[in-house]
């Protein structure tokens, strides 16, 4: 599975965790737990659809811990990157679809107001010793970086 991230993200013997941003869509996550339930090597013990994410268990007594781990990368193979799969012959061709880069954009500007936050509020307790002028300032620069946070995350706010 070369240039492509690993589904499984940790491997026991008797036991293998599969996690995989894709898993959480829903459609896919359902593809991929159909599958894993069709397979006789391997049993789903657990699942979270919300981080996409499966606990699966086998006996290694009866299935070695590589061929386990190779029949589920081969088992999610499919669902994990349907366009490398073919499609069927007489259905069309699948569209595209790309993530939209907003919701990205969005959470890397609310991690820099979370960062600017705690370094804006380091900066106005240390400023005690300074002035008030500077510790305002540093305060005021507080407020403007929460208002930002609070703005990204709006929606949860008033749930």
């Amino acid at each position: 599975m070369t240039g492509r991230i690993s589904p499984i993200a940790s491997a026991v013997p008797g036991r293998i965790r599969v996690r995989h941003p894709s898993l959480r869509r829903t459609d896919r996550f359902q593809e991929a737990l159909g599958r894993l339930e069709a397979s006789d090597a391997v049993r789903v013990s657990e699942s979270n659809p919300a981080v996409g994410s499966f606990l699966l268990t086998y006996d290694p007594a009866a299935v070695t811990p590589e061929d386990a781990r190779s029949q589920v990368e081969a088992l999610l193979s499919a669902a994990l990157h349907p366009a490398e799969a073919p499609p069927p012959s007489d259905a069309p061709a699948p569209v595209a679809e790309g993530k939209p880069a907003a919701p990205e954009l969005k959470w890397r500007i609310n991690r820099a107001a979370k960062i600017g936050m705690m370094g804006s509020m380091a900066a106005t307790l240390a400023a005690l010793g300074v002035g008030k002028r500077v510790h305002a300032g540093f305060g005021t620069l507080f407020v403007a970086f929460m208002l930002v946070h609070m703005t990204v995350q709006r929606k949860r706010l008033f749930q």
